[in-house]
C-alpha cells in the first residue's frame, strides 16, 4: 500500500466508527434528533445517513410515548401526539452492526422493538425508515425507490403487547 493509502484507510476507519451524538428538540410537528452529523459532509454509499421517522396514527387523543436507544446513544423519552412524528438520523457503522431499538407505550399496548437493525434494514430502507404506530401495531415500511422499481409498502408488523 502506498504512502497515501494508509492515511486514507485510517481516515475512513475513524469516520466509520466514530458516532458522536447531539440532539435538538423542536416545537414543530416533527421532532428531529441529529446523530453523527459532520459539518459539510457528503453522503457516500459507505458513509450514508439513515433517517428514521416514527408517526403516531393511533387516533385522536391517543398520545404515543417512545424511548429509543442504541449501544452508544439514549434518545430520551418523547411523547408523540396523533398525526405527529419523531425522527432521528445516523450513519450506520462500518461493521454492519448498527442497532436502534425503541420502547413504545400507549393506553392500548406497549412493546420494545428493533427500529433499525443493520442486517435487516440496510437494503429495505437504505436512507429512509418509516414506522407508523397504529392500533394494530407498529408498522415498518420499505423505502420507495423508483430506480429499483420498489414501492413504499408495509413489510413489518410488530403487534402490541397488552399494557
Amino acid at each position: 500500500m502506498g504512502s497515501f493509502g494508509k492515511p486514507l484507510l485510517f481516515l475512513l476507519f475513524v469516520m466509520a466508527t466514530c458516532d458522536p451524538a447531539t440532539s435538538t428538540n423542536s416545537n414543530s410537528t416533527t421532532q428531529t434528533l441529529l446523530l453523527g452529523e459532520r459539518n459539510g459532509s457528503v453522503d457516500y454509499l459507505l458513509l450514508h445517513t439513515v433517517h428514521v421517522r416514527i408517526v403516531n396514527k393511533l387516533g385522536h387523543n391517543l398520545p404515543l410515548s417512545v424511548h429509543c436507544k442504541s449501544r452508544d446513544d439514549d434518545l430520551q423519552v418523547h411523547v408523540i401526539n396523533y398525526d405527529k412524528s419523531f425522527g432521528f438520523h445516523f450513519r450506520p457503522n462500518f461493521w454492519g452492526t448498527t442497532l436502534f431499538f425503541c420502547h413504545f407505550s400507549w393506553s392500548g399496548g406497549q412493546g420494545t422493538y428493533d427500529i433499525y437493525k443493520d442486517r435487516r434494514d440496510n437494503d429495505r430502507c437504505t436512507f429512509h425508515c418509516d414506522w407508523y404506530a397504529t392500533k394494530e401495531g407498529l408498522e415498518g415500511y420499505t423505502e420507495e425507490s423508483s430506480f429499483l422499481g420498489r414501492p413504499h409498502k408495509r413489510d413489518i408488523l410488530f403487534q402490541w403487547e397488552n399494557p
